[in-house]
């Protein structure tokens, strides 16, 4: 195992960072760090020397690419943005027999990838698209939940916070998002479908600290309904989160005047949301928060359960920690779950836990146990 090799392109960026962090901090595997620049990659991480090899990768030149890809046992993505990139990366990796993590890609790669999974699966690869904090570690987290603390979910309820900001990129490809309507707003995942919001819902609500009061909006998307479907969660809600209704008012700005048109008004857009996010980062106080509520059955018992999963960073290395990670696991497993899944569903959530527990992640939970309609809080 300690002679499996794991590259990452995109190492100079902040998810990249949190993936290469990671990986030196945590395991004895040799990384092969890509990028257009490797003697800044190089100068980035001495440290990582004589582990790390550097080398000259363009993701938009084949040939460059083919050499990384097949140096590799395994290459994490972080390079961006992932709607330009689209599967050039992925399709070398198929091409070289080496498996494959996306720190992002969503529904958009993963329908593409998909139409290649015959020979996926021939090659024994496991090949992974959402593996970062959301999509990602957004069903990674209430799989974990439902897996170990109930039998049945009937309601889920899933918020997440932070206090971070977004690359260029990550903005690119969120107006990407909003051009493709893959975040459907005001939709929740209801018998494994997706409904519309019929059911009441908090506008506000006041989520353990550093948090705080947060502005609430539902949105779906198929990672997550992909998880409550195979999960059987009865009613399942995501929540994104905000300070104040600045941050959505952007993103239905962008929506409402259809700002995505060309590529000028998608980087005048992405810039927008560059901006706005950086009027509320404050780095000293950056974290990361999914705030879990559930209701359902353990052992025939009714139970309300509630969790809380607190990285005290910036989301954009927790994403990089969690696609590292997800690259361990599918180097241990060996291939003998191999296809194209979502994150969530080609690693194990409990795997993924314990993990990141050992990696500064902090996990809460309490149980109300549901008698003669008395509940008793356990911890």
């Amino acid at each position: 195992m300690k002679n499996r090799t794991i590259g990452i392109l995109g190492a100079s960026g902040q998810v990249g960072r949190g993936a290469v962090e990671t990986m030196l901090g945590s395991a004895e595997f040799p990384i092969v760090l890509g990028g257009r620049n490797p003697e800044k990659l190089r100068e980035q991480y001495r440290r990582a020397e004589p582990r790390a090899v550097f080398m000259h990768v363009d993701v938009y030149d084949s040939e460059s690419l083919r050499r990384f890809t097949g140096s590799c046992d395994v290459v994490i993505n972080c390079a961006g943005p992932s709607k330009q990139v689209l599967d050039r990366v992925a399709s070398a990796c198929l091409e070289h027999g080496v498996h494959y993590v996306d720190v992002s890609g969503d529904e958009h790669l993963y329908k593409r990838l998909r139409s290649a999974n015959r020979e996926i699966e021939e090659k024994r690869l496991t090949f992974l698209v959402s593996a970062g904090v959301y999509p990602g570690l957004s069903e990674m987290f209430p799989a974990y939940v439902a897996e170990t603390g109930l039998d049945e979910v009937e309601l889920l309820e899933l918020f997440f916070a932070g206090n971070g900001g977004f690359s260029l990129n990550a903005a690119y490809d969120i107006v990407c998002s909003i051009q493709e309507d893959t975040g459907r707003g005001m939709m929740y995942g209801k018998n494994g479908e997706a409904s519309k919001m019929d059911r009441p819902f908090p506008r506000s609500y006041p989520l353990p600290p550093p948090a705080g009061e947060r502005n609430v909006y539902p949105v779906l998307h198929d990672e997550f309904l992909s998880i409550a479907r195979s999960r059987r969660f009865r009613e399942a809600m995501f929540y994104n989160t905000y300070p104040d209704n600045a941050i959505l008012n952007k993103f239905m700005t962008i929506k409402a005047l259809e700002l995505y048109k060309t590529e000028e008004q998608k980087l005048a857009s992405a810039r927008m949301l560059v901006e706005q996010f950086g009027a509320y980062k404050q780095p000293a106080q950056a974290y990361s928060m999914f705030h879990l509520l559930a209701e359902g059955r353990k052992d025939g018992k009714p139970l309300r359960l509630g969790a809380t999963l607190l990285y005290n960073n910036d989301w954009n290395t927790l994403s990089g920690m969690v696609a590292a990670n997800a690259a361990r696991l599918v180097l241990e497993d060996g291939g003998r779950a191999p296809g194209c899944k979502y994150a969530a569903e080609g690693v194990s959530p409990v795997n993924m836990m314990n993990v990141l527990g050992e990696q500064d992640v902090h996990l809460a939970h309490s149980v109300m146990e549901a008698r003669a309609g008395v509940n008793h809080e356990r911890t």
